[in-house]
């Protein structure tokens, strides 16, 4: 019964995502259908998702269908450009279609991107109303670990430390979607970051470099990283491996861990750390139920053959308290905004270290959305919150000036104007359009294809899960 229950829960969560992408497609896609009517333009097809039709009905001249292939959606315009590779032959008989202004082009290619902006809006009004889940990192930017071998440290952060701005920007988080210390440091630019840092009541500038880990051809580059992390409010045992040292001594899922070998704990960093430094026993002592309790474990090596250093088998809890705040609709559409403009300058930029195989795509963003549904207590609201950011990126990418896209319309529809005539039908212009349109087609497909990669990778079971011990060695070790 147990197993049933999973799996009814997997399948609803599956579903729920799926309806929210096909949402966000339909109201894109919808704002071109009635653009194209307001304006008289012939629609032939108005279908989610690309490829041949698994499913299909022609209502009133026009053909509805449901795509074999799970990206995006179109609504077939013939007389808006040649498209015919990618949503198929035209169906009129080869009947001349009257011509249309670039006016007309304009306002229909730009009622997709109108619509979803719309979207983000309704969403930032639901999320403005029921409430945004802020955890505790996006309120803090007080330093609570300065690994000793990271650039931070050779660059003289130290344990306490209020950060507040990063190459002059004002930040108000760790963490967060929008300026943020982790988000300027990873989206900064050249060989140092420059830090304006509060220390002992005075503002001391700091200036880092920093250190990105090596990544094979196959996995994501990493992000830039300078060593220094949050103070936390607190350290949680979010779980304990079996036949570990810390189930083996005691430990338990939920203990607030306050000290370790003496030192105050108020990051992750410092008990990574000290079990890793530490030869022989390490002496933690957690909070449970309100009372302290003392440990001595000793780090064994796990039998996974992945993991070589000494481990006691737990793993850390995320921020475990979250305030709920009622953010302005329209400050957060203009954040969202702000992020994928950010993120297009990182891209384009020479001297940044952002790269595409951070990106996310459909498989990517899909598992997120799981896992925010997953949540009982809050994950609803972050999805609802994570809807709005996603909606402004569809619109904004889909105004990018490159054929296929929204923004590719528009230009063709610009150099129109500036030439004073449009492309003729049948001419050699119009099939060189439309062997740039369709060869653009497979360069956004084979960019999403090559994103979905590293998601699927992503979403496959990671190392912390196949940690393993054997239980005799750690029960020899620790005494048990």
């Amino acid at each position: 019964m147990a197993t049933l229950l999973v799996i009814g829960k997997v399948i609803i969560l599956l579903f729920a995502v799926i309806l929210i992408f096909n949402l966000m497609i339909l109201v894109h896609e919808w704002g071109h259908f009635l653009a194209a009517r307001w304006r008289g333009l012939k629609i032939e097809k108005f279908q989610i998702w690309f490829g041949k039709p698994i499913w299909k009905k022609t209502i009133n001249g026009v053909q509805y269908g449901l795509g074999t292939i799970p990206f995006g959606g179109f609504v077939a315009l013939p007389q808006m450009a040649p498209m015919d590779t990618i949503e198929g032959k035209s169906e009129d008989g080869g009947e001349p279609l009257p011509k249309i202004s670039p006016l007309d082009k304009i306002i229909v290619a730009f009622a997709g991107p109108l619509f979803s902006f719309g979207l983000a809006l309704f969403f930032a009004l639901i999320v403005w109303g029921v409430g945004k889940p802020v955890g505790a990192l996006e309120k803090t930017t007080t330093v609570g670990w300065v690994d000793p071998d990271m650039p931070g440290a050779e660059a003289g952060f130290q344990i306490g430390d209020e950060v507040l701005a990063v190459n002059g920007v004002k930040v108000s988080g760790w963490e967060g979607a929008i300026d943020s210390v982790r988000e300027r440091i990873v989206h900064s630019k050249g060989d140092k970051i420059e830090f304006l840092v509060k220390r002992d009541g005075k503002e001391i500038t700091i200036e880092s470099g920093y250190e990105i880990e090596d990544t094979s051809a196959l996995e994501r580059k990493a992000f830039r990283d300078i060593g220094v992390d949050p103070a936390l409010e607190a350290v949680l045992v979010g779980g304990v491996i079996k036949d570990s040292p810390a189930e083996i001594v005691g430990l338990k899922a939920g203990d607030r861990i306050v000290e370790i070998n003496g030192k105050a704990v108020r990051s992750f960093g410092i008990v990574s750390a000290e079990i890793r430094s530490t030869e022989g026993k390490v002496k933690i002592v957690v909070e449970r139920d309100g009372k302290p309790l003392a440990f001595e474990v000793t780090p064994v090596a796990p039998a996974t053959g992945d993991f070589k250093d000494p481990s006691i088998g737990i793993a850390f809890a995320t921020q475990s308290k979250f305030t709920i705040e009622h953010p302005n609709p329209i400050t957060e559409t203009v954040k969202s905004g702000k992020m994928i403009f950010r993120t297009l300058d990182s891209l384009t930029d020479r001297k940044s270290d952002v790269s595409v195989t951070q990106m996310s795509g459909v498989v990517g963003i899909g598992g997120l959305y799981y896992r925010f549904l997953d949540n009982p207590e809050w994950g609803l609201r972050m999805a609802l919150w994570f809807s709005i950011v996603l909606n402004v990126n569809l619109a904004l990418l889909n105004m990018l000036p490159f054929p296929v896209l929204d923004g590719g319309h528009i230009t063709l529809a610009l150099v129109d104007i500036i030439r004073r005539r449009p492309v003729k039908t049948p001419s050699l212009e119009m099939k060189v359009l439309e062997y740039v349109q369709a060869g653009c087609a497979l360069l956004l497909f084979g960019f999403m294809i090559f994103i979905t990669i590293f998601d699927t990778k992503d979403q496959l079971p990671g190392k912390a899960r196949t940690m393993t011990f054997d239980r005799a060695q750690v029960v020899k070790a620790n005494g048990a």
